[in-house]
């Protein structure tokens, strides 16, 4: 998109920082709602034939179905659900990239030429707090985050995000990327560290402990970090449908496959990303594989070339 365009959907959100709770498999409630939109019920055995009888299998919907005591789900019997306990994340919106017309840029890893918008999910409260206590990130910079990405370390700190292309005059969003650099950096760190510590090798020059400790990175780890890397790709995609149907009004949302990503977006051998979080990910939220392209993707005339020279596919979700 343009910045143009971008400048005017944050000007009409006015997203400064909006709540985002969420638990494991919420995904599941989520689309269920999605598919009550437009039925005042929704038949059990129907949705048992069609293909999203996978939401049954979550722990949430698969609850909520034995207590019911009937063969239909309405929005009043989500409406009244207890919801387990769960993470009180916040999410605010950003820009990425460059506009230049009829060129793109490899660096941004934008599939054509212009501004993503980006959703920053940010931790939770108790996080941050326990974080600043174990870390103590006042007496320098953040170590786990890479301010060359689009993430917030200010006010917030960003635990994961998501690119979005949008085009409102097609009525389409594509996942451009999701990507987690925090928790995977502790876990790296923290590795590397135990590795040297079983060697024998002297630590106490490493450059990490200039904030913190290795029993603190451990503490930081163990008891505080752990849950969040089984729900932060399942709850950055999620807030990415719940953003895009509630806030921007749009159901088609387009998610690149891995080759379609590695092929349109410049990725160099350094820098290619993880398969599931292009394959597993979108599969498990009922994401269908198609060969069509977004329609703005396909009237972009950088990409046509590209695009009649090797075909490639791409995910969809669409009710």
């Amino acid at each position: 998109m343009t910045p143009e365009e971008f400048n005017f959907i944050k000007e009409c959100l006015g997203v400064q920082r909006k709540p985002y709770f969420y638990f494991k498999d919420k995904y599941a409630l989520d689309i269920t709602k999605f598919l009550l939109e437009d039925f005042q019920e929704l038949r059990i055995g129907d949705l048992k034939k069609s293909r999203f009888a996978f939401l049954l299998q979550k722990g949430p919907v698969k609850d909520l179905v034995s207590k019911l005591g009937k063969n239909t789900i309405t929005k009043e019997d989500i409406q009244v659900i207890r919801f387990p306990e769960g993470k009180g994340f916040s999410y605010t919106i950003s820009e990425w990239g460059e506009y230049t017309p009829h060129r793109n840029d490899s660096y941004y890893q934008t599939s054509r030429p212009g501004i993503n918008l980006v959703l920053r999910l940010n931790f939770d409260l108790k996080h941050n707090w326990m974080y600043n206590r174990l870390i103590c990130p006042d007496k320098g910079s953040h170590p786990f985050a890479f301010t060359g990405h689009p993430v917030s370390v200010k006010k917030e700190y960003t635990m994961s995000w998501a690119r979005l292309d949008i085009s409102l005059e097609t009525g389409e969003v594509l996942v451009e990327e999701i990507q987690n650099d925090w928790l995977r950096e502790v876990h790296r760190v923290l590795a590397y560290l135990e590795y040297w510590e079983k060697k024998g090798k002297d630590l106490s020059t490493y450059w990490l402990f200039e904030y913190t400790s290795l029993e603190k990175l451990r503490t930081y780890y163990s008891s505080l970090l752990k849950p969040y890397y089984k729900l932060w790709d399942e709850a950055m995609l999620n807030l990415v449908l719940v953003f895009s149907k509630e806030e921007l009004g749009i159901d088609s949302i387009y998610y690149h496959t891995y080759e379609s990503g590695k092929y349109l977006k410049g990725y160099g051998s350094y820098s290619l990303p993880p398969r599931s979080v292009y394959s597993k990910l979108p599969k498990r939220f009922g994401f269908g594989e198609t060969g069509e392209a977004p329609d703005f993707i396909k009237k972009e005339k950088y990409l046509k070339k590209k695009l009649r020279k090797k075909a490639v596919n791409w995910y969809k979700f669409a009710l």
